[in-house]
């Protein structure tokens, strides 16, 4: 069991960056899984689908000798209030069919809530702060310098969305 927490401030308002977050588990990390060489990560189709909430699954490649893992788990977007959004993960029990034989699979678990809320704008700039408190159950017995080598690729997201929204330029010419 491992915990993670980020945290910083975006170039952009809560709702750019909750939306963003909730959208990165299909479409950013389908490219970064396939980069990887990870065999699977889908997008659930609901049947009563729900305008804020999307399922996911992926299975993730451990180092020999140990075996995959497999996620399966929702995204769920709300607003917390006038000035603050979240976004929380959450394990879903479903059995998937991925079409093929990936092997004897190991059920993991990951919980996060990611929270974005406004604060003051910088020079015409939308900022808001963000955290992103994670709780990851690989399932088994993993050594302990492979759940440190995994945990920050999960916290990763922050990077890559302080990155998508980065303004420094436009604030800095607006000082100049």
């Amino acid at each position: 069991i491992a915990l993670g927490k980020a945290e910083g401030v975006v170039d952009c308002t809560a709702e750019e960056a909750a939306a963003w977050y909730f959208e990165y588990c299909g479409r950013e990390r389908l490219y970064i899984d396939k980069s990887e060489g990870n065999p699977a990560r889908l997008e659930i189709k609901q049947k009563e689908k729900r305008v804020n909430e999307k399922q996911f699954a992926a299975v993730k490649n451990m180092p020999f000798p140990l075996r995959k893992r497999e996620f399966v788990f929702k995204h769920i977007w709300r607003r917390d209030d006038s000035n603050s959004m979240s976004v929380a993960v959450w394990p879903v029990d479903k059995d998937i069919d991925y079409g093929g034989s990936l092997g004897k699979l190991v059920t993991g678990e990951t919980k996060a809530k990611f929270t974005a809320t406004n604060i003051t704008e910088l020079e015409g700039v939308p900022q808001c702060k963000v955290i992103l408190l994670q709780h990851l159950d690989a399932g088994g017995s993993i050594p302990l310098k492979v759940v440190e080598s995994k945990i920050p690729l999960s916290l990763g997201s922050m990077k890559e969305l302080h990155e998508t929204f980065k303004k420094d330029e436009d604030i800095d010419e607006a000082r100049i």
